[in-house]
């Protein structure tokens, strides 16, 4: 990226020239000082965010380093827990994405994290083709993270303007080792189970030679609102402004049922019975406890039984790693990835909607099951009752006097909503990929150190649906010849049916994604300075990053009059037999090449004062652009307790090729009122409107919605730039105890973004042109898409500190802390437009979603607390270990509380782990933890866009988790 330099950045180029660099966090520090003059030397390495050799803890760029045992200590059962623990990740709702966990440094989107395995990148999450989950990542072989805070494109490229984490798996294994894991609640629900395994023979400094594999299999399962009844008491969720009035009656396994398509929901057999438990409950309407009551009786849907709080998954990796030392000095490596995780999305009840044929099903007056035909129950109403209207429902006498009867049904066709119960909530399930094979080599050829690599990786991401999904036309048939009961329980003949017309896993959207490239490193000490060696490393890289979406399977399509499949002339499916879900895709290979040089530059001016520099270009053949970003650093070591680091630098990232080429729309579907046809005052909260003239209510509201969050040939799009800079220090006022201190900032501009469809909702008539309206009015889609938005400016510091403990005759004690402070989060939602800022806040206001940073890719608004940090308390003795460590954030004030709530305040969170390991017995190593040991729930909050009442985004509703592994080496 070429700018002009402005005074600020002028004099932040000129801080540099006089900071630098830390001794690298707690543990780092300490080896540094406690390292005898006469032990071995240490061996150089290369270290995230470098390209040159070095011992790990003497670069001028604060890198955070984690080994796998440390993560274990804090009692993580999954790389998840690293997510939502770090203090640079901020909240990104990663308990819900169905496209798994992932980093999100500095609050900037996982976009903007470059996620690495060995150095190198992966194939990207398909779909999206914008990050990489990480749980992709190989945890019985995982060495190390290794994670750089702040821009680092003038070394890797793109999408590291937030930071790189670098996931380093064991340079070698010799020997076998197994290991199993259970973790249980102690409510129930969500339970994880694990295994894994590692094998290696060979020695690289005895053989020559090294190869190893490992496994890891983990199965985690869904938590319902239903396992967690004390955290969803209707007393306290009405504090938040939930449950103050009652549910308006909507579709349910008990229908309500009327006499037209479009008035669907007038009566209710099993209402005066208490509908049907647990499944649904009795409501007498939405407005029913208005200042002037209006009654609209019936059955609603119980979301304690439908609501799953965090979805199930299944995590399986393959690992293997074979090298060989060959004459002269080369090593060969060859590094081997097959990762596949699928996450079982629950959806709740599926009911028909504007794909089918109908929204509603029917009912002849021949089945079985017709209302007042002996198993269904006649419907009491009041008034005039002559078979061809549609009376009141009766309730009791104060709400509904007048004369009672049964309605008379007159063998009228009746319609309805409806879903079943006996297959439980429906779930789909994200079955995502991921393989990868890496050739490098390694050694000096005329003086020169080189690297050099062959890189290919494919990601895949298949989208099926599982339980609970069923054919229209089949249920359909079922209500024809009486084998469904929409009323009540199916008997033993209708549950068989049920099963039988589940799409049960039916692939409805398919998508691919590719990285291939080549590279190579060299590197030189040209000549010595008084400080040291100077060293140049050169490098090149040609990238072809590739997606392949495939057509829409048309099993389950519905056909034209013609015999033609009912599908557009953008490729999307209109009509599908398949009950909540509509296939998506249109045939297409796409991809982009990256050509890229980079050079860095390392002198040691004295011995206390080291500069770095490095500058790379990239150029995007798609793009037709070329980019070039630099980065200087420094560091200062005055005294030999005290370094001094500073950097500055520039970042950019391109617009996905999903983003520029995607060949038909990404459709998403949500339950909204229209927010014209059917306005509300809580326009976020579906069910709220009230229909204007001309329209009902199920026309118009509480209806499931489609928007198209990726349109077709985005071409307009731009990349996004970036400026950053940090300047801190690293001090070591006595022996084992070490600080760090780093404050940072960075700003990004041509920020890409979508309008979110909460944005459109809040405001309609500005976003009217989004609308894409049926012939009779009503919603056929929204448009909800990317476009270069405003501008973000981010600061904040971060602090580390470590101490260990004067050793006692009863062991040894460490403490650690990692801290982040956010000063400033602030954004532009539009060019040019206010800036808003974003610390320390919670709120659905759409434009906090639309350009922040993960717009598009959650359906929460990105959550920034002013403080955020992990602390640990070790102690170790002989055989025994223990850590008790904290995560922490402070609380944040909700600027937008729902109706009918006071509470504003979102309380701090905080959870504390405690593990215990013993290694008393010959090669084992068992370890008992409890997890969340004083039983924290996540912070209440009073925000719509929360339905059930807690801040799920920042911490999980799994409550107590007790933890147990053993691990045995052969």
């Amino acid at each position: 990226m070429n700018y002009v330099a402005g005074p600020k950045t002028r004099r932040a180029v000129l801080a540099s020239s006089v900071a630098m660099a830390v001794l690298q966090m707690a543990n780092q520090a300490i080896a540094q000082t406690a390292a005898p003059a006469a032990e071995e030397p240490v061996a150089s390495v290369v270290v995230t965010g470098s390209l040159i050799r070095r011992v790990a803890n003497e670069g001028a760029t604060p890198l955070v380093t984690i080994k796998s045992a440390e993560l274990e200590a804090r009692g993580h059962t999954e790389l998840k827990d690293l997510v939502l623990e770090m203090p640079q990740s901020m909240s990104l709702g990663t308990n819900t994405g169905a496209a798994g966990p992932m980093i999100n440094l500095r609050g900037l989107g996982p976009m903007r994290t470059l996620t690495l395995l060995n150095g190198r990148r992966l194939a990207n999450e398909p779909l999206q083709d914008q990050y990489v989950s990480v749980n992709v990542i190989p945890r019985m072989a995982l060495d190390r993270v290794e994670t750089l805070n702040g821009g680092a494109a003038s070394i890797y490229g793109a999408d590291a303007i937030g930071g790189v984490q670098n996931f380093w798996t064991k340079r070698g294994y010799e020997g076998a080792a197994v290991k199993a894991e259970y973790a249980p609640t102690e409510d129930g629900g969500g339970d994880t189970k694990g295994f894994g395994a590692i094998f290696g023979v060979g020695k690289l400094s005895r053989d020559g030679w090294n190869a190893y594999i490992a496994i890891d299999h983990q199965k985690k399962d869904a938590l319902f609102q239903s396992d967690r009844p004390q955290q969803h008491d209707p007393a306290i969720l009405r504090t938040l402004g939930l449950g103050i009035t009652p549910d308006a009656r909507n579709p349910n396994p008990s229908a309500n049922f009327g006499f037209a398509r479009n008035a669907n929901s007038s009566y209710n057999p099993t209402f005066a019975t208490g509908c049907m438990a647990p499944y649904s409950t009795p409501t007498l309407g939405n407005n029913s406890t208005a200042a002037t009551p209006v009654y609209a009786p019936g059955c609603a849907r119980n979301p304690v039984y439908w609501t799953a709080v965090t979805d199930g998954s299944e995590i399986t990796t393959v690992s293997a790693r074979g090298s060989l030392n060959l004459s002269g000095g080369h090593r060969l490596d060859l590094d081997l990835l097959h990762s596949e995780f699928t996450v079982q999305k629950f959806r709740g009840m599926q009911v028909p909607n504007t794909p089918q044929p109908f929204t509603t099903y029917s009912l002849p007056a021949t089945s079985k099951y017709y209302p007042g035909k002996g198993i269904t129950p006649a419907v009491q109403v009041v008034g005039s009752n002559t078979g061809s209207n549609t009376p009141a429902m009766y309730i009791d006498p104060a709400k509904t006097p007048g004369t009672v009867s049964d309605l008379n049904m007159n063998n009228r066709t009746i319609y309805f909503q409806w879903g079943p119960a006996e297959l439980g909530p429906a779930y789909r399930n994200d079955e995502q990929t991921n393989d990868r094979i890496v050739l490098t080599a390694e050694g000096e050829v005329l003086g020169w150190d080189y690297r050099a690599g062959l890189n290919y990786g494919e990601s895949k991401r298949d989208t099926r649906v599982g339980e609970g999904y069923i054919l229209y036309s089949k249920a359909q048939e079922g209500f024809d010849k009486g084998i469904l009961n929409p009323f009540g329980p199916q008997d033993a003949a209708g549950v068989e049916y049920l099963k039988s017309i589940q799409a049960l896993d039916y692939t409805y959207r398919l998508n691919k994604a590719f990285n291939q490239s080549v590279d190579v490193t060299l590197s030189k000490g040209l000549w010595e300075l008084p400080g040291g060696m100077l060293t140049l490393a050169v490098a090149g890289e040609l990238r072809r990053d590739g997606a392949q979406t495939f057509n829409a399977p048309l099993d389950y399509v519905l056909k034209k009059a013609d015999g033609s499949y009912n599908i557009d002339a953008a490729g999307n499916v209109v009509q599908t037999d398949l009950v909540g879900e509509t296939p998506q895709g249109v045939a297409k290979k796409i991809h982009r090449t990256i050509a890229s040089l980079l050079m860095e530059a390392e002198a040691p001016i004295t011995d206390k004062f080291l500069l770095n520099a490095a500058v790379r270009a990239d150029r995007y053949g798609d793009l037709k652009q070329t980019t070039i970003n630099p980065k200087l650093a420094a560091r200062w070591q005055p005294f030999q307790q005290l370094v001094l680091r500073s950097n500055v630098n520039t970042g950019f990232r391109a617009p996905s090729i999903i983003d520029i080429q995607n060949p038909t729309p990404e459709v998403r579907n949500q339950v909204m009122d229209d927010p014209v046809l059917c306005p509300s005052t809580q326009p976020l909260v579906p069910g709220t409107g009230t229909p204007k003239q001309g329209y009902t209510f199920d026309q118009v509201c509480n209806v499931a919605t489609n928007y198209w969050t990726k349109s077709p040939n985005n071409d307009f799009l731009k990349p996004e730039k970036s400026r950053g800079f940090s300047f801190g220090f690293a001090l070591e006022p006595m022996k084992d105890l070490s600080f760090t201190v780093d404050y940072w900032g960075l700003k990004l501009r041509d920020v890409l973004g979508a309008v979110t469809i909460t944005e459109i909702q809040q405001n309609p008539a500005k976003y009217e042109v989004n609308f894409v309206r049926n012939a009779d009015g009503t919603i056929d889609h929204i448009v909800a898409s990317q476009a270069n938005r405003g501008q973000t400016r981010i600061r904040g510091l971060d602090l580390s500190a470590s101490y260990r403990f004067p050793k006692t005759s009863f062991g040894t004690f460490d403490a650690k802390l990692d801290g982040t402070y956010t000063d400033k989060y602030e954004f532009q939602s539009e060019k040019n437009g206010p800036w808003l800022s974003n610390v320390g806040i919670i709120t659905n206001d759409g434009r906090y979603g639309s350009a922040g940073p993960n717009s598009g890719l959650a359906g929460l608004p990105q959550i920034n607390p002013r403080w955020k940090h992990t602390a640990a308390l070790t102690y170790t003795n002989g055989a025994w270990a223990g850590t008790l460590s904290q995560r922490y954030n402070t609380g944040v004030t909700d600027i937008t509380p729902r109706a009918g709530s006071t509470l504003t305040k979102v309380e701090a969170y905080k959870q504390y782990n405690l593990n215990v390991r013993y290694t008393g017995i010959r090669n084992a190593t068992i370890s008992f933890g409890v997890n969340n040991l004083t039983e924290e729930w996540p912070p209440l909050t009073s925000n719509s866009l929360y339905s059930g009442g807690y801040v799920t985004s920042l911490a999980d509703m799994l409550g107590r988790v007790y933890r147990f592994s053993v691990e045995y080496k052969f």
